[in-house]
């Protein structure tokens, strides 16, 4: 058997079907194939991949309706030993610096997608090599009808931040949910991801009210680089009731206290926090036109700034008061 993108007239009328069925550009149903063949292949190439972050809440949760540009990973090495050690991932140190920098440039050799090139972005790279992007380069059919905030190509961050507690989940794609539903899954190899570890949400709220928190104050901090978190965070308070337990803790509570005393936030998050108070002024001006220019992202019913500055003041009124 093979891939049903390995047929390229027949995959570009699958992806036109699904896009029109949906109501959705071909290149956003396109690229939705593509990101699940990714972390199919990362998830059964040897490496030890936990998955967080915006699409990790759309994929793997279905909380939001946002295609999100980046896939956040952290990898480890696995069943493949040809990666190099590293000692520490926070140390700046010379000596430190180097090992992170040699196991991301040969990780860059480890990472398989196949009918993909993957390359490490050494454009963005982090001087202290905290911290890599790779570029999974696909071969798109309808990339040139991206929306112009979203790239043709799936975009790795891979670091090594916190990825407990988490949660195995089966992610697909909308392409293989219309296979499955005609039937025709079968015909070819399947390459929806399976048991992938996904960051359990609220580990990921507590960290978007934190850098909500962190770049409202930063007058240096541009919306656009922030803006997402309001309404990503008020999707994912609306349905904490509805989340997968919480292993290993007994409240949310617990979790913050933890991340505080592990510096993985810089503060309890507080629901006077002028972050989650819309108001008259330029920096608000500014939040409300970069939560507009978002709207070729969502393919679903949007939260106003207001509204999801609501919402996240309940919650934490309710759930870290």
């Amino acid at each position: 058997m093979s891939f049903v993108h390995e047929n390229n007239e027949e995959f570009a009328d699958l992806v036109r079907i699904v896009a029109g069925e949906r109501g959705m550009s071909r290149s956003i149903v396109e690229k939705d194939y593509w990101v699940t063949h990714t972390l199919w292949a990362l998830s059964v190439g040897g490496l030890e991949v936990w998955f967080k972050g915006g699409t990790s809440l759309s994929k793997g949760f279905g909380l939001i309706e946002r295609f999100s540009e980046d896939l956040d990973l952290k990898i480890e090495p696995g069943t493949v030993a040809a990666l190099p050690t590293v000692s520490n991932w926070k140390s700046e140190g010379t000596k430190a610096t180097s090992e992170r920098q040699a196991y991301f440039e040969q990780l860059s050799k480890s990472l398989v997608v196949p009918s993909c090139k993957v390359e490490l972005d050494q454009e963005t790279a982090d001087k202290t090599w905290r911290g890599a992007n790779f570029l999974v380069l696909y071969p798109g059919l309808y990339s040139n009808e991206l929306p112009g905030m979203i790239s043709s190509h799936v975009r790795l961050e891979v670091g090594s931040a916190r990825v407990t507690p988490y949660v195995a989940q089966d992610l697909t794609s909308w392409v293989h949910e219309k296979l499955v539903a005609t039937g025709t899954l079968t015909a070819f190899d399947d390459n929806r991801a399976k048991s992938v570890r996904c960051v359990h949400p609220l580990v990921t709220l507590l960290e978007k009210l934190d850098a909500l928190h962190r770049r409202f104050r930063n007058e240096n901090a541009f919306p656009q680089t922030f803006v997402r978190h309001y309404e990503d965070a008020a999707k994912l308070a609306e349905a904490s009731a509805r989340l997968p337990p919480l292993v290993g803790y007994d409240s949310v509570r617990a979790l913050a206290d933890e991340m505080l005393a592990q510096k993985q936030i810089v503060a309890m998050p507080a629901a006077d926090d002028p972050a989650f108070a819309p108001a008259i002024g330029s920096r608000w001006d500014g939040i409300r036109s970069a939560h507009a220019a978002l709207q070729e992202m969502f393919w679903g019913p949007r939260l106003s700034v207001e509204q999801a500055s609501a919402t996240i003041r309940t919650w934490i009124a309710s759930n870290l008061g």
